[in-house]
């Protein structure tokens, strides 16, 4: 009998829930003077060792703000969160004679440590090539794994 009255009360409290408070995920529409814009997160996941450095390409498709977020680092080989300060940032790939993206000349940077919402929020010129940034500024003493989110138009 128990059960069922707890049942029961989780049934009616997730029926109360009010889904539109929800954050969308991407790509989403949002309205505004002139029509909707979509807006994209990509996720650059990977592995980062002492002093290192890594980058990932996107594009911005139109104008509004974009958004870059350490969500967060951890161990390799077990369960916890690091919580060292990481390089983040933003720039302009840069590519070779053949248009392959060989790198990342960076416009701006910070360091932060991982956290819920996006450190750097920046308008950045639309339909054109960016990177955003990862670096070790000595904090790591062994290769991490690491989440960011790049929001963007």
């Amino acid at each position: 009998m128990r059960f069922a009255a707890l049942l029961f009360s989780s049934i009616a409290l997730c029926a109360a829930c009010d889904k539109s408070n929800s954050v969308p995920t991407s790509p989403s529409a949002t309205g505004g003077a002139g029509g909707t814009s979509s807006r994209t997160t990509e996720r650059f996941d990977d592995i980062i060792t002492s002093r290192e450095a890594k980058f990932q390409a996107f594009s911005v498709g139109s104008n509004g703000t974009t958004s870059i977020n350490l969500a967060s680092l951890s161990p390799l080989n077990r369960p916890g969160v690091v919580s060292a300060t990481m390089e983040i940032g933003w720039g302009k790939i840069v590519k070779d004679e053949n248009g392959t993206v060989v790198g990342c000349e960076l416009a701006k940077v910070m360091q932060t440590t991982p956290a819920l919402a996006a450190q750097m929020n920046d308008t950045l010129v639309p339909s054109a090539d960016y990177c955003a940034n990862i670096a070790d500024v000595g904090a790591l003493r062994e290769p991490v794994n690491f989440s960011m989110r790049i929001t963007h138009p």
